[in-house]
């Protein structure tokens, strides 16, 4: 044979056998792909194929781009992406760059990333049970769940639209995520954004790949009493409507049953009241098949954080009875004469967070001594001052 025949046999000699390295080096990543192998094994594999390619073509391995496009194709993998065909590193896209070896690799850097597939949700090992359940949901729960699903989709985009909107209620932005997602609202935040007169401090959430920002209002005041929940909730229940119209009915119905509970408890103890709001709404958020006005499905709640044997409050007591901390001899004495004290806190613009019985201190008037209400209520002071 000719050196002419020979040197025209030795490209596609060289060309057979890069093909060959490149479909063991795609095997490899499908055989990850497939569970068959782990991922040290597949690197071992695209590596041991690439070099021997080197020995066969020089200047083929030392391209580190080849070699990353087939980590980066294990990457998507294990991201749940579907690699892309053309993608650098396959054996078409490869062989394409051998016969174009003059590309620069700044072209590259400018070609679209694959998308991320879609999952499919009937595959999760909780489906077949959510679609029996759902068969049996309220409507107005199946209608909840179906646009939870589609505020989902784009969480940001969703949130930018309603800023964008003229017919938004006033709002925290750092709530219409709890919102959108259905999950309990912050009430005290919501009471402390009204009370915030400047900027709220921006803050920065991600969800999955998504990044975010909004403010989030300085909790400068609680919702301690019956007005506080009144007017944070009214707040709460008009964005909610706003993002779930079908929900009026029952979010009414649910402040109607508050306000019940409230004028059947005695003001000292409208904290559990609080509490119990607390733990109802976090539980219709976290469990997604029960309404607000579902008064059965919180007996348990009810019992816990309003009845006087219920758990919470027995502690609370408890705490109290023992000084706050367990302790005997000087330190039951001390506090024993602090309780004579009328509390500072009880006496401010702010007032205190704790209960009567929890708190070390008196809550009554530091002028004339009564526990019905505080020194700037107290009559007696208006009339020194006049």
């Amino acid at each position: 044979m000719s050196n002419d025949g020979q040197r025209q046999e030795e490209p596609t000699t060289d060309r057979a056998g890069a093909q060959l390295i490149l479909e063991a080096c795609s095997k490899a990543v499908e055989d990850y792909r497939g569970g068959t192998i782990g991922k040290a094994q597949a690197l071992l594999t695209i590596t041991t194929q690439l070099v021997s390619l080197e020995a066969q073509q020089s200047g083929a391995a030392e391209d580190s781009g080849t070699i990353q496009s087939y980590l980066d194709m294990l990457a998507d993998q294990i991201n749940g992406e579907e690699p892309d065909n053309g993608a650098a590193g396959t054996p078409g896209a490869f062989l394409s760059s051998e016969r174009s070896r003059s590309r620069e690799p700044s072209e590259d850097a400018d070609e679209p990333r694959p998308k991320r597939s879609r999952v499919d949700p009937g595959r999760y090992a909780w489906a077949s049970t959510d679609f029996l359940l759902e068969t049996r949901l309220h409507p107005h729960i199946a209608r909840t769940l179906e646009l939870i699903r589609l505020y989902g989709e784009d969480l940001t985009q969703a949130k930018r639209d309603i800023s964008a909107s003229p017919s938004a209620p006033e709002f925290p932005e750092s709530e219409w995520t709890n919102v959108l997602t259905g999950r309990a609202v912050d009430l005290d935040h919501v009471f402390a954004g009204h009370y915030t007169p400047g900027a709220e401090d921006k803050t920065t959430e991600r969800i999955g790949e998504l990044e975010f920002t909004y403010r989030t209002p300085v909790s400068a005041k609680r919702v301690s009493c019956f007005g506080d929940w009144v007017f944070a909730w009214k707040r709460a229940s008009v964005a909610t409507t706003f993002a779930f119209p079908h929900r009026r009915e029952e979010l009414d119905a649910y402040g109607e049953q508050i306000t019940g509970l409230f004028g059947a408890l005695a003001p000292s103890v409208h904290s559990r009241v609080l509490d119990f709001d607390r733990a109802v709404r976090k539980r219709v958020g976290s469990v997604r098949r029960s309404l607000l006005t579902d008064v059965g499905d919180f007996a348990d709640l009810k019992l816990q954080y309003i009845d006087a044997c219920g758990a919470n409050v027995f502690r609370a007591e408890a705490s109290s009875n023992s000084g706050g901390s367990g302790g005997a001899g000087r330190r039951g004495a001390g506090t024993n004469s602090r309780k004579k004290e009328a509390c500072r806190k009880f006496n401010s613009e702010r007032g205190c967070h704790n209960l009567a019985n929890e708190c070390r201190f008196r809550h009554a008037c530091a002028v004339c001594g009564a526990e019905k209400h505080n020194q700037l209520e107290c009559f007696k002071n208006a009339r020194r001052d006049a």
